[in-house]
Formats: C-alpha cells, structure tokens, sequence
C-alpha cells in the first residue's frame, strides 16, 4: 500500500483497526484520555514506562518501499531547490485548521530520544480531524500542533477502510492482482512540507495490503544530514504539512503516474474524478532545543539539505491485508 496519507517529519498518519476509542478522565493533564492500546497492531514491547497512558517506544519491522515510491535523489538538488525557491515565499502559513479526509484513520505517536512519549493522536477515518489523544480535541491545528523530538522517533499505524467504492483490483496489463478486495491499487500518493513536494510515489498494491505500520527515526536522519550552521536534531519550529493519495491514479501508467506538486484538497478531489482519496493537511512542531526558526526557514534548510525523500524512504512501512 506503500505509506499513505503521510506527512513529513512526524507522519500524519494513522491507526490499524477502525473500533473508537475508548475516552477516559483526565483531559489535559497530561495523561492521555483515549486509550490506544488497541491500535498498535503490529510490533512488540510498547508498553507505558512514562505513565502518561500512551505505550512508549516498542520494535517494528521494517517493511519494503512501493514499487513505484521515488528513491532518495530521485530529484536533482537544483530541480528540488527550485521546486522550494517557487512554492515557499508564497506559502500561506495562516491556516490554523487541520484536515483528513476520505477513508483513512490511525495512530502516531512521538517519541523523544530515551523512547518515551511525548504526544500522540488519532484518527477514525471518517471525515472528522484528528484528535489529541491527550485532550480528546483536534489534533494538528496551528495551536496544537503535533509535537515531535527532532532527535527522537514516530511510529504510526495506519488502516484504509473497507468502502464499497474503493477499488477491488488494478488495472495494468499483465499484473496478476489475486482475488478481489477493496483497497487503494494502482495509486499514486504524495506528500509536502511548506508547500514544496518532498516525496511521492505509488504501488499496484496487488495484495490488497490495507494496513501499514513504520517508524521515522528523525534522530539518526536529521543527524546524518549537513544543514550547514543549523543542528537539524535540535530544530524548534512549527512547519504545515499535507499528503495524498488517490485509488487507481497510475493505471494508464505502468511507470506510476505522478500526483502534482503543488496540490491541496480542492486538487485532489479534482485530480481523484470520483476515484477513492485520501487528503491530509496539519501542523508539525519541532519541539527542540535550538534558537526557534520561521516555517518558510525550516524548510529551505531542509531542501538546502537535498531532502526530498529523505525521510520515508530510508525505512519503509511494513504493510499487510486486515
């Protein structure tokens, strides 16, 4: 299903089983009020060592990348830093709103650099955004953005509903796509930072994989990138993040056809014409030690850094049918 819904930095995705969650008492004293327990549905000892009612750092598999996903540098630095010197002064930061729309859902929860949580939240995959697992209010928003260590770790879980209108096999010539299942196939999925495409790609999905889970290792990734001056471990900021996916989009192109670069909802639903999607759309904060940094700043460092696909390329999401 090669990772849905995404969003940089810290994933905006999501969760393994669409059940609701369980509400508790205890809002906003920093003990989680939805218990997630039950969404972590694959890997091994995440357990709650902190007691803030989230399970901390645990072990997944790494999974394997969609046979159309970009590779890291599959962009030459000069088309992605130009890609950032066309979409970054203009980028409207001022949305304090956050989306997820279509039928996708999950988990993701942060983790600072001993393993432990520090923020988390939810998706149901319905129409709704997603919530704080800790306040039980939208997740996301530019007032409560989604928290994450530069120098730890996110794990998400995701799920894709089982709709009728979704798809139930590809349409490439000479694929053999088994037994029909509702899913994403043939799909193409994007993702964006500050309005510059920072990663893409797409998968015919013959499995009917409907499920993924991964982790983003920011501490090992961000240290190993050259951002000049800047301690990319120890970034504090707050970036606007968005992906997208779109059912059976690459079936005319046995390639893996593109989603745009520069996209919102409007474009995808656009781009989609009735087809199945996903759209996602949120704030990411950096919650490190370093002098804080505007958005626009953060990410062209990052692209200065020759990042597009940096991140959710380098460990793939595991991926299986529920």
């Amino acid at each position: 299903m090669a990772r849905i819904v995404r969003t940089l930095a810290a994933a905006m995705i999501v969760l393994g089983v669409a059940a609701l969650p369980a509400l508790a008492q205890g809002a906003g004293d920093g003990v989680a009020v939805i218990d997630v327990g039950s969404f972590i549905t694959s890997g091994d000892g995440f357990v709650d060592l902190n007691g803030d009612g989230v399970p901390d750092l645990g072990t997944l598999t790494e999974g394997f990348a969609g046979i159309w996903d970009d590779n890291v540098g599959a962009r030459t630095p000069d088309e992605f830093q130009d890609l950032v010197a066309d979409r970054i002064s203009g980028f409207d930061t001022t949305g304090a709103a956050s989306v997820l729309v279509g039928p996708c859902g999950g988990l993701a929860i942060s983790y600072d650099e001993d393993g432990l949580s520090i923020d988390a939240m939810v998706d149901l995959g319905t129409d709704d955004p997603p919530l704080d697992v800790y306040t039980g209010e939208a997740a996301m928003t530019g007032g409560n953005p989604f928290k994450v260590d530069p120098g730890g770790v996110v794990a998400y879980w995701g799920f894709t509903a089982d709709v009728p209108t979704f798809s139930t096999t590809g349409e490439i010539s000479g694929v053999d796509y088994g037994d029909p299942a509702p899913a994403y196939h043939d799909h193409s999925w994007t993702m964006a930072v500050m309005g510059v495409s920072a990663d893409r790609g797409g998968d015919p999905n013959q499995q009917d994989k409907n499920r993924n889970a991964g982790l983003v290792e920011l501490g090992e990734i961000l240290g190993d990138v050259d951002a000049g001056p800047v301690d990319l471990t120890e970034l504090r900021a707050d970036v606007k993040a968005k992906g997208a996916i779109i059912d059976l989009y690459a079936a005319g192109d046995p390639g893996g056809r593109r989603l745009p670069d520069d996209f919102d909802q409007a474009t995808i639903e656009a781009e989609a014409a009735g087809a199945e999607f996903c759209f996602g759309e949120g704030w990411v904060a950096f919650v490190g030690s370093g002098p804080p940094l505007a958005a626009t700043a953060v990410a062209a460092i990052l692209a200065a850094a020759g990042f597009a696909g940096l991140l959710f390329n380098v460990r793939p999401a595991q991926s299986w049918r529920a």
